[in-house]
């Protein structure tokens, strides 16, 4: 009898014990998956979504997907400063735009007691950042006759950065996560090549070497630039850092 009793009180006290501990993990299933959109990017023609699943009491991981079109040159202050004084540069300079994606995965730990996905958090994440650009450039060598280089560019970005926020909750379903700062640094790589397809102004060898000269003695500070041209084609290879911020952004989630 008194063995059953025993008995008893330990599967009573093993009960208590399961239903408590099982607590934290029940609250972290039910709307773990949160599907976000950011809404002052949205503002500035910057569509981006964002998958947050939390994975632990505190934790979570982060994926965003965002495009931005027609945005402009990296460094076109840099290219201004030094072709600015040609009409057909800076034309092409400042009508020159590109479409951006990126690509954030991103891991938060949230600091509060009540733990992941409320509260103030602290995230470390990378970024990778993919721009494209066919355009034509028009421009006039000695000769006097107008050119039209057929333009195709390519940047790529790796980096990584750190965010500091806070994710509210509203009801059961519904957040707002503000990213009050999240710096970033990384490096670009880029590629541009053209093809001028006039097939009765050539360009001669001197012109080639000078127009090359030209393209590398540009001034972009950390960056290097390799320029190719030959036989009406050219390549031009940029590398250099990048850095921006993630800095009051809002977004509202909706939790699955």
């Amino acid at each position: 009898m008194k063995n059953r009793k025993k008995l008893y009180i330990f599967v009573l006290l093993a009960s208590g014990f399961i239903y408590v501990n099982a607590q934290p993990v029940a609250n972290m299933v039910v709307g773990a998956n949160i599907i976000k959109t950011n809404l002052t990017g949205a503002a500035f023609s910057h569509y981006g979504l964002q998958y947050e699943r939390v994975t632990g009491p505190n934790q979570s991981f982060a994926a965003g997907f965002s495009i931005t079109p027609e945005i402009e040159l990296p460094f076109k202050q840099s290219l201004l400063d030094a072709y600015g004084d040609n009409s057909d540069a800076r034309t092409a300079i400042e009508s020159m735009k590109f479409t951006k994606f990126t690509f954030t995965p991103e891991y938060r730990f949230y600091v509060s007691k009540k733990g992941a996905p409320k509260g103030f958090y602290i995230a470390t994440f990378a970024r990778y950042t993919n721009m494209s650009i066919q355009n034509t450039y028009e421009f006039t060598p000695n000769s006097g006759k107008k050119h039209y280089l057929e333009l195709d560019g390519h940047f790529k970005g790796y980096g990584a950065g750190a965010l500091f926020g806070i994710q509210y909750l509203l009801g059961n379903r519904w957040t707002i996560d503000w990213w009050i700062a999240g710096p970033f640094i990384g490096i670009l790589d880029s590629k541009f090549d053209g093809i001028d397809r006039d097939t009765e102004d050539i360009l001669t060898a001197q012109d080639e070497i000078d127009l090359e000269n030209d393209i590398e003695d540009l001034d972009i500070p950390l960056w290097t630039i390799d320029a190719e041209i030959q036989n009406m084609k050219g390549t031009v290879e940029l590398s250099g850092p990048f850095y921006g911020m993630r800095i009051m952004g809002l977004s509202i989630g909706f939790r699955l």
